[in-house]
C-alpha cells in the first residue's frame, strides 16, 4: 500500500521566541497549564534502576537535522513511577529503503501504562526497531520479528510473576532529495508520523487518534505484542517543511487543539537547541498528563 500527500512547498515558515510561563521558569506551556503543572512535588528515585525522566539526542544526515526527546509525565510523576515512552535513531544506505540514499530511521514507542514493565518493552521495541532497519530488513519484516521477540520476553515476565508489558511503535525510514520527503512509515498503536509544512500548517501522514476535543480519548488500544506480528504501512512524498513521530502524549493535544497547533508550528518552524527541543515536547497544558516523546527531522541546507 502506498499512501501520503504531496505539500507544496512555502516561502517562508512562521518565527517566534518560545516563552516559559511566568510563574514557572524553564517550563513551557501552551495554554492553561494547570495547577499539576506546579503543584506536583518531584518525589524520591523509584525503587528500581530506571530510565531517567528526560532524554534528548541531536544528530545530522545529509540534508537532514533531526532532535529527538522523551520526557515523563505529570502522572507518572504523581505516581512516582517511571518515563515508559522511548525513542531509538539510526542511519542506513540505500537497499530496501525507498529511493536509496541516505535514510534516517526513527522509532517512537509509548509503553501501555496499565502494564508494569511497559518501559521495558518500548525499549526493547524502539531498539530492536531500529537494529533491524539499519541491516536492511523491511518494515513488515522487522515488525514481525521485534513482535515476537517482546512476546518471548513478555511471557517470561508473567511466568515470573514480574508484571506485563506492552508499547506501541510508529518507525520512519525517511530521506530527502531536491525538496522531497520519501520515505516509509510502519506503526502499531496510536503513534503517529505529522508533517509540519513551511506555511505553519499541520496534517497527519499517518492514522491520527479519533477525540472529541476535550482532552480525553479511548484508553483501548492496539499494541505490541500482537497475535500476528503485523503492522501498519504507507510509503509517501512530501515536499518542503519537517516531519515528527510522536506519541500520544504529543500528538492527542496536536490534534485536538489549534492552539497547541499554531504553537508548535512556531517553536518548531527550524530546529531548537536539543535541551530546548526537550523542554518543549514536555509542555504544560492542564489535563494532559502522559508521558511525552517526539523526533523531529528538519531540512538541512535547502
Amino acid at each position: 500500500m502506498a499512501t501520503g500527500s504531496d505539500v507544496s512547498a512555502q516561502s517562508e515558515a512562521p518565527s517566534a521566541a518560545p516563552v516559559p510561563v511566568a510563574s514557572l521558569p524553564g517550563v513551557f506551556a501552551i495554554g492553561d497549564p494547570g495547577r499539576a503543572a506546579f503543584a506536583t512535588p518531584d518525589g524520591p528515585p523509584t525503587p528500581a534502576v530506571s530510565p531517567p525522566d528526560v532524554a534528548a539526542s541531536s544528530a545530522a544526515l545529509p540534508g537532514m537535522l533531526i532532535r529527538a526527546a522523551s520526557v515523563r509525565g505529570i502522572q507518572h510523576k504523581a505516581q512516582h513511577s517511571v518515563r515508559q515512552d522511548a525513542f531509538a535513531l539510526g542511519h542506513a544506505g540505500g537497499g530496501s529503503h525507498a529511493g536509496g540514499g541516505s535514510h534516517a530511521i526513527a522509532v517512537v514507542c509509548d509503553g501501555v501504562g496499565s502494564l508494569d514493565r511497559s518501559d521495558h518493552a518500548a525499549t526493547l521495541v524502539s531498539q530492536r526497531l531500529t537494529q533491524l532497519a539499519m541491516s536492511g530488513a523491511p518494515w513488515p519484516v522487522a515488525f514481525e520479528t521485534a513482535n515476537a521477540e517482546l512476546g518471548q520476553v513478555a511471557a517470561e515476565c508473567e511466568a515470573r510473576q514480574w508484571g506485563g508489558m506492552a508499547t506501541t511503535a510508529m518507525a520512519l525510514s525517511v530521506t530527502r532529495r531536491s525538496g522531497v520527503w520519501m520515505g516509509e512509515a510502519a506503526w502499531v498503536g496510536d503513534s503517529p508520523l505529522w508533517h509540519l509544512s513551511e506555511d505553519g500548517a499541520w496534517a497527519p501522514v499517518t492514522e491520527v487518534p479519533d477525540g472529541d476535543g476535550q482532552g480525553f480519548h479511548s484508553s483501548t488500544v492496539r499494541a505490541m505484542p500482537t497475535a500476528d506480528g503485523t503492522c501498519s504501512w504507507c510509503s509517501f512524498r512530501i515536499h518542503g517543511g519537517a516531519l515528527f513521530a510522536m506519541s500520544d502524549g504529543v500528538s492527542n493535544p496536536l490534534a485536538w487543539s489549534a492552539e497547541v497547533r499554531d504553537t508548535l508550528a512556531s517553536w518548531w518552524a527550524c530546529p531548537p537547541e536539543p535541551l530546548a527541543f526537550a523542554a518543549q515536547v514536555g509542555f504544560a497544558r492542564k489535563s494532559h498528563i502522559d508521558d511525552r516523546t517526539a523526533v523531529g527531522i528538519w531540512p538541512d541546507g535547502e
